[in-house]
C-alpha cells in the first residue's frame, strides 16, 4: 500500500489491501481488499476482489499500490460505513464494509467505482465530504484533484471539482489535512517526492522534497510552497518516496534524507524537517 498503514473501525476491524498474487476466495486473495477481525488472531471476515482480478494481475494493474481511508460513519444516506480506496489502473473504489461484495465474473457489487486521471500510489484523504486523490502518471506529472461526496446518496461527483495548479512526480503524494477545532480553515499537505533519487530505472542524484499547502476548499489554491523562499531557509531535505507530512501542535513534520544524495555523499543521512517556527 505505497507505505500506508491498514486502515481500522471503532470495533477493531482491519482493512487492508493485497497486491498481485493467487485468487481462489478461500485462502487467496491476491488483488482484493480485506476486513480482518482482530478477535483472537487475525482472520478474513469479509472481502472484496474485483471481477476483472485475472486481467489486474496479468497486466500489473493491482489494487495493493494505494492505501484504504474509512469514511466517516455516515448519519444520513443509504449506507452508515464506507470505504474508498485508488488502483494502479486508475480507478477509485468505494465500498460498503458492511457488505463488501465479495467476487462476481462479470460485474462488482459495490456502492460505486470510476475512472480518474492517475493511478494510485498513496492513500486518500476525506475531509469535510471531500475526497483528496493525488495520482500517478508515469510519464509526465499529474495533478492533485478533489472530489465532492453526496451524503445523502452516499456517491461521490466524478468530476473532480477542483484541482491543484501544479503537477506532482512519481509516486504523488498522500495528503494529510489540518483545521481549527471547529472544522474551518482547513489546509492540505503534499510532499512532492518525485526526487527521491536512485530506483530501479538506474542511478540518479536525489534532491529536496517540497512541501506544497493548498486550500483545503478549493485545491487551485496554493498558498505556499518549502521552494518559494528567498534562498534556502524553507528548503527540505532531500526526498524520500512515500513520506506523508505529520501535522502537530501548530507545525508540520516531514521525514528525509537529510543531505544524502543515494549515490554515497552527504553528512547527514536523514533528518525531520520542521515548518512552522516562524511568524511568516
Amino acid at each position: 500500500m505505497s507505505g500506508g498503514a491498514p486502515a481500522a473501525d471503532s470495533t477493531n476491524n482491519l482493512f487492508a489491501v493485497t497486491g498481485n498474487g493467487i485468487f481462489d476466495g478461500v485462502s487467496a486473495f491476491g488483488d482484493s481488499f480485506l476486513k480482518l477481525s482482530t478477535l483472537g488472531g487475525l482472520s478474513v471476515i469479509d472481502w472484496f476482489t474485483p471481477f476483472n482480478q485475472l486481467s489486474l494481475d496479468q497486466m500489473n494493474e493491482d489494487l495493493g499500490a494505494g492505501g484504504i481511508t474509512l469514511l466517516v460513519d455516515q448519519t444520513i444516506g443509504p449506507f452508515a460505513h464506507l470505504l474508498v480506496a485508488g488502483s494502479k489502473n486508475s480507478v477509485i473504489y468505494v465500498l460498503n464494509r458492511d457488505k463488501m461484495g465479495h467476487f462476481n465474473p462479470t460485474s462488482d457489487a459495490v456502492v460505486q467505482e470510476f475512472t480518474v486521471n492517475g493511478r494510485c500510489f498513496s492513500t486518500p484523504a476525506f475531509w469535510n465530504n471531500k475526497l483528496y486523490y493525488f495520482g500517478v502518471q508515469f510519464s509526465t506529472t499529474q495533478v492533485g484533484q478533489m472530489f465532492a461526496f453526496d451524503p445523502s446518496l452516499g456517491l461521490f461527483t466524478t468530476t473532480a471539482s477542483s484541482q491543484t495548479p501544479s503537477g506532482f512526480g512519481f509516486p504523488g503524494a498522500t495528503t494529510s489535512i489540518s483545521a481549527t477545532a471547529s472544522g474551518a480553515n482547513g489546509l492540505v499537505w503534499a510532499i512532492d517526492s518525485r526526487a527521491y533519487g536512485t530506483n530501479s530505472n538506474g542511478s540518479r542524484a536525489a534532491e529536496p522534497a517540497v512541501v506544497h499547502v493548498y486550500d483545503a476548499g478549493n485545491l487551485a489554491t496554493e498558498l505556499w510552497n518549502s521552494s518559494q523562499a528567498t534562498g534556502s531557509r524553507d528548503t527540505a531535505g532531500n526526498a524520500v518516496k512515500f513520506t506523508v507530512p505529520t501535522v502537530a501542535n501548530g507545525k508540520v513534520y516531514i521525514g528525509t534524507r537529510g543531505n544524502d544524495d543515494t549515490q554515497g555523499n552527504g553528512t547527514e543521512l536523514g533528518e525531520i524537517d520542521v515548518y512552522g517556527l516562524f511568524p511568516n
